[in-house]
């Protein structure tokens, strides 16, 4: 009798890869592994890449860079795959706006998408539930947040629970930011704005319909 081998059942490769450079150590990171595991796409791989100690936005764009191009070196890299950096604004280009607009610059240059929050990545959490279209401090986002998330910390997981039903309420709040700053000829990282995140949020939860 002819002896049976036990094969293996075909695996999915990995269709598309978005890599994410994080700013913040928690929050952002928190929020996107969340998505990535509400989504449980075999095909899609989300890596978020936690800072290393220097969270300046030149710093965060060359990270990412630099493990890009390792996969790309280990052929892990495709023309399909994305490379995001995500960090704030506020005091980056209170701090110096030459460094800013060089690390800006470098991203354009090699191709790195921008989700860029100004004052913070909080802004995007509060559009959630209510518009804000006036300049913000941190501080005063925090306690607008806190009348719609009580107790809120930084540490806390808040996708799918409470915010994935509101998504597309804050990504239509933080298309209306956008407009508001190209009316009125701002800078488009000016406060607030929720620059770009929309579009990545986006492309992340339209994969949950392929």
């Amino acid at each position: 009798m002819p002896r049976q081998l036990n094969r293996r059942p075909p695996t999915k490769k990995v269709a598309q890869k978005i890599l994410i450079a994080c700013e913040g150590s928690k929050t952002e990171p928190i929020y996107f592994d969340s998505i990535r595991n509400d989504l449980r796409l075999p095909t899609l791989k989300i890596i978020v890449l936690r800072h290393q100690g220097k969270t300046d936005p030149r710093s965060i764009i060359e990270r990412l860079i630099e493990e890009r191009q390792q996969m790309k070196d280990n052929q892990e890299w495709t023309k399909d795959d994305h490379a995001w950096a995500v960090f704030d604004g506020d005091e980056h280009i209170e701090k110096s706006r030459d460094k800013w607009q060089s690390a800006i610059s470098r991203a354009k240059s090699q191709k790195i998408n921008l989700a860029i929050t100004n004052p913070c990545f909080e802004l995007w959490y509060l559009l959630h539930f209510q518009d804000n279209l006036s300049q913000v401090t941190r501080d005063k986002l925090v306690k607008l947040l806190g009348k719609h998330i009580s107790n809120y910390d930084k540490s806390m997981c808040l996708y799918p629970e409470p915010l994935k039903s509101l998504t597309e309420q804050a990504i239509e709040r933080a298309k209306k930011i956008a407009k508001q700053i190209e009316a009125n000829e701002l800078d488009e990282h000016s406060n607030p704005c929720c620059s770009g995140l929309p579009k990545l949020i986006s492309s992340l939860l339209s994969l949950e319909n392929i």
